[in-house]
């Protein structure tokens, strides 16, 4: 399972990876626009821009997302057992297991603390 990385602390002006086993990859960014229906997002102002900026709209959870033409890229690492997970933490100390619909590739983020 592929997990967003990052670290709590960074330093503005510095965009090195936050673990040894982070690898940037580009993912699909996900939209959310807080109405129910693709009907009421016509007549929203930022619909045009919605529209033409993403693929794939659609309605999810009572409102309505769709998936961002433009990649963004983002560290990541592949954690697939609690083994991993255990290990992962050990070799950085506190880290946080974050929900996070953001991407359509990555759902789930950590953060090092």
């Amino acid at each position: 399972m592929k997990f967003i990385v990052s670290r709590k602390m960074v330093s503005v002006t510095e965009k090195k990876k936050p673990c040894d086993e982070a690898v940037e990859e580009e993912l699909t960014a996900l939209d959310y626009r807080t109405v129910k229906t693709l009907e009421q997002a016509k007549g929203k102002i930022w619909y045009k821009s919605w529209f033409e900026g993403g693929e794939n709209h659609r309605e999810e959870d009572g409102i309505v997302v769709c998936d961002k033409k433009e990649k963004v890229k983002v560290w990541v690492v592949e954690i697939n057992s609690l083994e991993e997970l255990v290990a992962f933490q050990s070799r950085h100390g506190a880290i946080v297991i974050l929900d996070g619909a953001l991407y359509k590739e990555c759902t789930k983020e950590i953060t090092i603390l």
